[in-house]
């Protein structure tokens, strides 16, 4: 149940493309500049501190603008923290995804520690361990990862709640049940979420005040074979419009 619940809700929060069966990959060293960026992620909740107020712009309307707004973007940084806490474990999975102007694309996963950094470079797929690159027969397809595609994908969501921030926009999704989200989910998927006997919680997406989108956040309860479950995951975007070339290291060819 927990790799289904880590490849549903990384699909709800727009990142499947990175969260999706990084789970068995092996353990990878970690460098320092990774691990400065995992405080840096626990700032992407701060958004739901701010005081919100009700506003006169509806949810179908704000996505509207913020599709229209995003014409021709691709490039962005986004970092999605993702924690899952049952009865007997808890795990954090992070994860960080450069989508660069040139269709280039890096994902750095941190499950609970282990970190491994996947390259996409001119269609080829590169594993970044122990100071050396390794080119790799396993393909990754990063089509639709651009952020045009990604924000263009709000429009499948359920209609919520706007509410006016001090900096922008946050729209609230009531998660009762999944049917709503019927349109972002395979048949497995969904017919494995809807198997759990409840689910309660909430999503928000989050714009600035050009409607731009920044992020979101869901928090959510869940009973599945009697277990209570709880989930807390947000995703940050920044650098939109402005990662020219991804980062990469000194040895991997051009």
């Amino acid at each position: 149940m927990k790799r289904t619940l880590a490849a549903l809700f990384g699909s709800i929060l727009i990142l499947s493309a990175c969260s999706g069966g990084e789970e068995e990959q092996p353990v990878e060293e970690s460098t320092s500049e990774e691990t400065a960026d995992q405080a840096a992620d626990e700032n992407a909740e701060e958004n739901t501190e701010e005081t919100a107020q009700n506003s006169y712009i509806t949810s179908a309307e704000l996505i509207q603008n913020a599709v229209e707004n995003s014409d021709g973007i691709t490039s962005y940084e986004a970092r999605q923290s993702f924690n899952i806490t049952m009865p007997d474990e808890e795990s954090t999975i992070r994860t960080i995804m450069t989508y660069g102007g040139q269709n280039e694309f890096k994902l750095s996963v941190n499950n609970n520690g282990d970190i491994v950094t996947h390259y996409v470079v001119e269609g080829d797929h590169f594993m970044y361990s122990g100071n050396e690159v390794i080119d790799t027969e396993e393909t990754m397809e990063i089509e639709g990862s651009d952020y045009q595609t990604i924000v263009a994908s709000l429009e499948n969501y359920p209609e919520g709640e706007v509410s006016e921030l001090e900096e922008g926009y946050a729209l609230t999704i009531n998660v009762t049940d999944m049917s709503g989200f019927s349109n972002l989910l395979d048949e497995e998927t969904l017919m494995a979420v809807e198997a759990a006997e409840s689910i309660n919680g909430t999503m928000q997406l989050y714009f600035d005040a050009e409607y731009k989108f920044t992020g979101s956040e869901l928090t959510a309860d869940l009973v599945d074979e009697g277990e209570n479950i709880t989930i807390h995951s947000t995703v940050d975007y920044t650098n939109i419009d402005n990662v020219d070339m991804i980062e990469k290291p000194h040895n991997m060819t051009e």
